[in-house]
């Protein structure tokens, strides 16, 4: 079945992780990356989540998963070895109308996590619709072999022109200003010369805002 992709980005969002291993470790990381308060609930963890919990970056619950555990969870992975627990991690979650993932349990998601591939603001997700993750990741791998930082750096030039466009060029100019701006601008970073993509790009805007003045008339 075709999902619905999304990016969630509630800075309040509370997750809740059950289990302590390398999986639930590595699902902990994508979800602080994204800036989730996160708990895990778990009676061992691995080294990793004991540093988190340690640098107070995550709460840990240290016992086994318990019915009611995910009452104010706003998303659920279940990432423990005993099937049981998971079911009923599912179980809840479902009954609570939270998102809930079973890790690798399609039959027991209402979402799947995607390979990412990050760069600076940039996060690009491949999914399989929980059909094979090794081939979600073997994609992951090919894309960053084309998408290089000079994409964050892109990125984060044209956050910074953003207001002043929208300020002084006018609406119908704006499409063809933004794909003239990633012209210009990728091939100087690429090769390292950020100083020339940001002066080139300064001169564009300006032209574009100058050309602003004739719409319309």
């Amino acid at each position: 079945m075709m999902g619905y992709p999304l990016t969630l980005v509630d800075p309040d969002m509370r997750a809740v992780v059950v289990g302590g291993g390398a999986v639930a470790a590595r699902k902990v990381r994508g979800l602080i990356e994204a800036g989730a308060r996160v708990t895990v609930i778990a009676p061992q963890l691995v080294r990793e989540l004991h540093d988190l919990a340690r640098e107070s970056r995550i709460t840990v619950v240290p016992r086994v998963y318990q019915d009611g555990d995910l009452r104010d969870a706003h998303l659920v992975i279940a990432a423990t070895d005993e099937p049981h627990v998971n079911h009923a991690v599912y179980a809840e979650a479902r009954a609570r109308g939270i998102l809930v993932n079973v890790v690798d349990d399609p039959a027991h998601c209402t979402f799947h996590v995607p390979a990412l591939v990050r760069r600076g603001d940039i996060a690009i997700a491949i999914s399989t619709g929980g059909a094979s993750p090794a081939l979600a990741k073997h994609l992951r791998l090919q894309i960053e072999k084309l998408i290089g930082e000079e994409y964050a750096q892109l990125a984060a030039l044209l956050a910074e022109l953003r207001p002043r466009v929208q300020a002084r060029v006018a609406r119908e100019l704006r499409e063809v200003l933004w794909q003239a701006l990633i012209d210009a601008a990728l091939p100087l970073l690429r090769e390292g010369r950020a100083a020339e993509a940001h002066a080139r790009a300064e001169i564009i805007v300006t032209e574009y805002a100058i050309r602003s003045r004739t719409v319309g008339q």
